[in-house]
Formats: structure tokens, sequence, C-alpha cells
């Protein structure tokens, strides 16, 4: 059998010194849509980073695919929150795109016209190929994003890692995201996404993981988007309406 594309044991990590997330248990099959929803300091960034390596854990371990982080990197695409980047740096679009190209090229370590064929179309997949020439930073915050995710796609990753994508994004951004979403689906990918878009997550997702420094709760959406759990994730800071039989989530 294949090894799942997640599999967390027992992680815990530290930043400055405290933990964000503790003892954090959970397996992802392969092929399946997760949102990952906490409040914010629940640790979802610090889960993400952790998965692809970025921080070392205190205890616990990770397997991507069946291989530590290091060893499953080309397989692994991570999109940052926009906060992390620097939006000043002189690069264009497409360039930004061709870094997903790294994993692929030889040790020359110079993309090709094979390289840059992908990159442009990963642009247009987007809706981006317009700006390909302009520097990121001149870009909206919703283009910004765009050309991330154009960068993921040159990637040709089988795991997706994409933390607050919905953040500062226009709604035409936000429906290409969703819409990628549903291609990565039937392409086989699996994609885990940080949102606090509760509205869509019964409906955008495979899996909800619900995370407040720990699991909550890991599962289908019909069991897990429930009061209570969500109650335990977030606290006193969400409000649930009912309304007849189905329950509408107001805001965390």
């Amino acid at each position: 059998m294949k090894a799942p594309a997640i599999r967390v044991e027992n992680l815990t990590v530290s930043y400055r010194g405290k933990p964000a997330i503790r003892n954090v248990t959970v397996t992802v099959e392969r092929g399946l849509r997760v949102g990952l929803i906490g409040p914010n300091g629940a640790g979802k960034s610090t889960l993400l980073r952790a998965l692809v390596g970025l921080l070392v854990p205190d205890t616990g371990r990770v397997e991507l695919f069946g291989q530590p982080p290091e060893a499953a990197r080309r397989r692994v695409a991570y999109v940052p929150q926009r906060s992390e980047v620097d939006w000043d740096y002189p690069v264009v679009a497409e360039e930004v795109v061709l870094m997903g190209r790294f994993p692929h090229l030889g040790w020359v370590r110079r993309p090709g016209p094979e390289d840059r064929r992908v990159a442009r179309e990963c642009l247009q997949r987007v809706g981006m190929d317009a700006f390909a020439q302009r520097q990121i930073g001149q870009l909206s915050g919703g283009q910004q994003q765009r050309v991330f995710l154009a960068r993921a796609l040159a990637q040709e990753a089988e795991l997706l890692l994409l933390d607050e994508p919905f953040v500062g994004v226009d709604a035409a951004t936000e429906e290409t995201i969703y819409r990628m979403l549903d291609d990565f689906r039937q392409e086989g990918r699996t994609v885990v996404v940080a949102t606090h878009d509760l509205s869509r997550a019964q409906t955008a997702f495979d899996r909800l993981l619900l995370l407040n420094q720990h699991v909550v709760a890991y599962g289908p959406p019909q069991e897990v988007f429930q009061p209570k759990l969500l109650q335990r994730t977030y606290g006193g800071r969400l409000t649930l309406l009912e309304v007849a039989d189905q329950r509408m989530v107001v805001g965390p």
C-alpha cells in the first residue's frame, strides 16, 4: 500500500520558547482536500511550516509520502501567507513562477525553454499571463496570491500547502483559488488549506482539521463541523445561529 500523503505523530513545535502546537497526531490520505481551521494563534502556520521542514520539532515526527520532509521536498509546494513575502524584491511575476521549476532543474540550475513554457502556462491558468513582466510589488494582493499559486502549479507537486490564501484577495481571486482546488482534486493531488472561511468549509473540503494548539477533531465536514467541536476550537469567539435544522456560522 502507498504511504499517506501526511503522517504526523505526537508533534510538538515551539515558537520563541513556547509550544505553538502540542502532541499533534493526524494522518491525511492521498488525494484529499483538507481545510485547516482554527483561530489566530492556534498553530496553523506552525504546523504547515513543520510539514515542509522549516521548523524543527521539539518532539514527534513528520512523514510525507512515507519520507522525512527533506527527502520529499520535491513533491511538496508551500504557499506562505502574503505577510511573509518581501514584495520589494526586484523580481517579476514570471521569474517567481520559474522558481517553482527549480526542483526539476539539473546541475546547471538554469531554466530552459520547457521551464519557461510551463511557467507561462501556469500564469495563464490563474489569469496572470498579462502581468508576466510586472514586478511583484506592483501587483494587487489578489494578483500576488495568484502568482504564488502559479509557482506551486509550476512545481508540479503532489502535495500543496496553502497558508491563508484567501486573506486580502478580491472575489475573482477567491473563486480562482477554489476552482484550482477543484482541479487539484481531479488531478489526484493532496491539498491542505489553512483558512478562516468557515462559511464554505462544509462544501469546499473533503476533511476538516480543527486545531487549537492540539487537534480538536479531524474528519469529514458533516462529522466535524458541529457546534460543540467548533466551540472547543474557538472558545467564546464563535457565534452560531440556529436556523431551522441548519447551523450558520456568523463569525469567529
